[in-house]
């Protein structure tokens, strides 16, 4: 199960966003996108994509079980579809409308679990 060593992004407390927090620019954003490995940036710039390939829907489920996990500890979740060998994932503070440090942070972490 292959997954990326911890980086120090993963590391980061995820904390609270108030509503008022602008969100963050795309320069902004292309600037931590290479300490989330294999995250992209939808084209509006509000949002993180990931897609995992996987040999069957078992292993999707399990990896959609460890992200969940990891989601609800930091109180911070992803938009989440799977089916048959892929899982898809989104990312971005709702209540902001964009993309802030946190949703980074927890793209780091995702990258550390193996799948």
């Amino acid at each position: 199960m292959p997954h990326c060593p911890t980086s120090d992004l993963a590391r980061e407390v995820i904390g609270p966003c108030p509503r008022k927090t602008p969100a963050l620019g795309r320069a902004e954003a292309e600037s931590l996108l290479p300490q989330a490995p294999n995250w992209t940036l939808s084209p509006d710039g509000a949002t993180l994509l990931r897609d995992f390939v996987l040999p069957d829907f078992a292993s999707a489920y399990a990896l959609v079980e460890r992200i969940a996990a990891l989601a609800e500890a930091a109180d911070h979740h992803p938009d989440i579809s799977f089916g048959w060998g892929y899982v898809r994932l989104a990312l971005q503070t709702h209540a902001i409308g964009g993309l802030h440090r946190n949703d980074f942070i927890m793209a780091a972490r995702i990258e550390t679990l193996p799948h």
